[in-house]
């Protein structure tokens, strides 16, 4: 009651608040809806707006129906698809191109007509079926999958008719037509003199700073470059100490070498664990305690690790290890010792069965084993009849279907086969032929040949994965979070040598990228260094799935022009190039080739029947400028000095050969208006986006 007798004496303040309160939303409102850009958006382009929540759902949906890509990539390829939809959009409306629901339908039901999943006995699409797939499938939270596959077929439904239009309004002329004639099939003869521009040192020509300038100034929309950063950054792994695979080794060695007991929280007892070489059932026993498979395949000892190749001499039944492979720690039993031979030529005779991988045939399991049996008791071990049967089953599979396998490599390709097939191929000799059961089926099989016989063990292992301890996980912990105090004000690359990691350099990182060297994927650290509080000299700490890194922006440059010093790389060589070619123009004084070719020491050279469309000069490469001189001149008239791509030319015209005129140049119109409408599509898009402002905003989402 007091509460509400205060409400009642502050009843005029608070009217004020709430009546501001509400000026301010309808304000707010007034500026929203008058075409003020919120903060939710992905982007503009031009008017229109992507919306964040739009466009994450498309996202979510893209990375769920392609595998294997990264949210990253979805945004990109999505944004480039907005954006060309978007540009598009606004024309197809103006031109009123449409398309009506059933067009769509057609075409949706188009692309699935020819699936055998939606079609009726007699061939015909189904709509009951492929109406009980859609809801089936795309039902719930899928549905939004759905809709945006239909959107996106009537979008490019739009788009294609009004491409279509597009197409059909462009033409070639005759005259078009007869210049792609006198472009291919005219043609020059001439002689020339080349001074490379290599003969002048490029330690000889300067280019300064302020001329570079003045280029990038000149040409700034080919020095435009989206904002970039550069780090340095270090890895502190998270990984095992010796100490810790020290300790795992102790642990097996103690635990599985000897009887021993285990105490189980959950029954409050202790259970007698048998030693490794005392188990009743290996594979069960490897299967409980390891955290690979129990594996029944022989290995070669040569393919063996190296702490494990004392296995070749040890005993059967013993042990041997615990040893370190990779990221596991291994303790093996010898179960057995044998030679195979570890390659096998062979073909076989496969009964399949109902149910068997990839089998067709509709008998029962048990009557294809009676076929089998069948089959080698006429063959026995003839290997005159086999290739009779093996003849006959290739031609006619009703039965058994026979196959030439080839050469099986036990070191190599023999993880592709069946293991029953595997085990019958290396358990037996050279012209053997039997019987291998696999869940294929069953295989009537003979070894023609059988190479390299190589000793070979049979070893149960017991692996476990060596992980940090701790103890050792708070040491990185610490000795990262040292470095990373430290690195705010110290030399990062010193400091990273004195703490034995490698400081690892990244220049010219994009807003969107996510991958870094030597980590990988990491968005989460190019999204920092992209951050408006971070700057230059910044270090922050970064948990991974590698261990911590501790990385230090180093670099940094806005979007817009390249700075002289980033654009000289590319500069230098145009500017160098041009200074080059007016002292190469000013040594020549005479306008004989012989005689600048001489004076210049160079060779006198010949160019024979070149054409426009085709401008490349033996010994000099493409010299359109070059060729285009030529044609320009008269019969035995000699050019000025050329400035070419890869030196200054001076040619002299010694044949002119044109073709001859055609009553009519409608097929060269033709080819050009096909050319033209190829391009047209991502021309038009193209030049539509550079009509229009695009405000890209996906590094603040992604």
């Amino acid at each position: 009651m007091a509460i509400l007798g205060k409400i009642r004496n502050q009843g005029v303040i608070l009217i004020l608040v709430i009546a501001l309160a509400l000026f301010a939303f309808i304000i707010q409102g007034v500026l929203t809806s008058g075409g003020q850009k919120q903060g939710n958006a992905v982007g503009y382009v031009g008017d229109t707006e992507i919306s964040f929540e739009e466009f994450g759902r498309k996202v979510d949906n893209y990375t769920q129906r392609a595998n294997g890509i990264t949210t990253v990539q979805a945004v990109n390829t999505l944004w480039e698809q907005e954006v060309r939809d978007a540009v598009l959009e606004q024309q197809i409306q103006e031109a009123g191109v449409a398309v009506t629901d059933e067009q769509v339908a057609d075409l949706v039901k188009d692309a699935y007509r020819s699936n055998p999943q939606f079609q009726n006995e007699d061939g015909s699409f189904s709509e009951a079926k492929f109406k009980t797939f859609i809801d089936t499938q795309f039902s719930g939270t899928n549905a939004s999958i759905w809709n945006d596959y239909v959107n996106g077929q009537a979008k490019t439904a739009r788009q294609n008719q009004f491409f279509n239009l597009l197409k059909s309004g462009l033409i070639a002329t005759a005259a078009e037509g007869e210049m792609e004639y006198r472009m291919e099939n005219d043609k020059r003869s001439f002689q020339y003199v080349n001074i490379p521009y290599t003969s002048i040192p490029d330690s000889t020509v300067e280019v300064t700073k302020a001329e570079i300038e003045a280029y990038v100034e000149d040409h700034k929309k080919q020095f435009e470059v989206e904002a970039q950063r550069d780090l340095q950054f270090v890895l502190f792994e998270d990984k095992a100490s010796q100490a810790d695979k020290d300790a795992l080794k102790a642990e097996l060695s103690k635990r599985l070498t000897a009887e021993n007991q285990v105490y189980n929280e959950n029954t409050k007892q202790y259970y007698d664990i048998p030693a490794f070489s005392e188990a009743e059932d290996v594979e069960l026993y490897v299967n409980q305690y390891s955290e690979e498979s129990y594996d029944p395949m022989y290995t070669m000892v040569s393919k063996l690790p190296a702490p494990a190749r004392k296995a070749a001499t040890a005993e059967i039944g013993s042990t041997v290890g615990p040893y370190q492979e990779g990221e596991m720690m291994k303790l093996a039993l010898i179960e057995d010792k044998k030679t195979i031979n570890d390659s096998v030529q062979n073909r076989h005779i496969l009964v399949a069965y109902a149910g068997a991988t990839r089998s067709q045939a509709t008998r029962t399991k048990e009557e294809a084993e009676k076929v089998a049996d069948s089959i080698l008791a006429t063959i026995g071990q003839s290997k005159s009849v086999f290739d009779s049967k093996f003849d006959y089953f290739k031609e006619n599979t009703e039965v058994a279907k026979a196959e030439d396998i080839g050469w099986v490599v036990y070191s190599g390709n023999a993880k592709n086969f069946a293991p029953g097939f595997t085990e019958f191929l290396f358990s037996n000799e050279e012209g053997t032929i039997g019987i291998a059961e696999s869940s294929f089926g069953y295989h009537i099989i003979r070894i023609d040949e059988a190479k390299a016989p190589e000793e070979a063990v049979k070893l149960a292992t017991i692996s476990k994965k060596i992980y940090p301890s701790k103890k050792t996980g708070n040491d990185i912990y610490t000795k990262t979070v040292k470095f990373q105090q430290a690195a705010e004000k110290g030399d990062f690359t010193a400091l990273a040598k004195d703490n034995n990691v490698v400081a690892t350099p990244v220049s010219n990182l994009k807003p969107l990228d996510e991958t870094l060297p030597t980590i990988g994927k990491n968005r989460s650290i190019v999204k920092w260094a992209f951050e408006e509080d971070t700057e230059v000299g910044d270090v922050k700490r970064f948990e991974t799935a590698q261990g911590f890194v501790v990385a230090k922006v180093t670099g940094a440059n806005e979007a817009g022009n390249m700075s002289s010093e980033e654009a000289s790389a590319k500069v230098t060589p145009i500017l160098r190039k041009n200074k080059k070619a007016r002292m190469i123009m000013d040594k020549i004084q005479s306008n004989d080739l012989s005689t600048i070719a001489k004076n210049q020491s160079q060779v006198l050279k010949t160019a024979s029947q070149i054409s426009r469309k085709n401008p490349t000069i033996p010994g000099a490469g493409d010299e359109p400028l070059v060729v285009g001189t030529a044609f320009g001149l008269a019969q035995d008239a000699t050019s000025k000095p050329i400035k070419g791509d890869t030196g200054v030319f001076v040619i002299k015209v010694t044949e002119i050969t044109d073709a001859p005129d055609l009553q009519n140049y409608a097929s060269n119109a033709n080819t050009l208006a096909n050319q033209a409408a190829n391009q047209s599509t991502s021309k038009l898009v193209e030049a539509l986006k550079k009509s229009v402002e695009i405000e890209d905003n996906r590094v603040i989402f992604y």
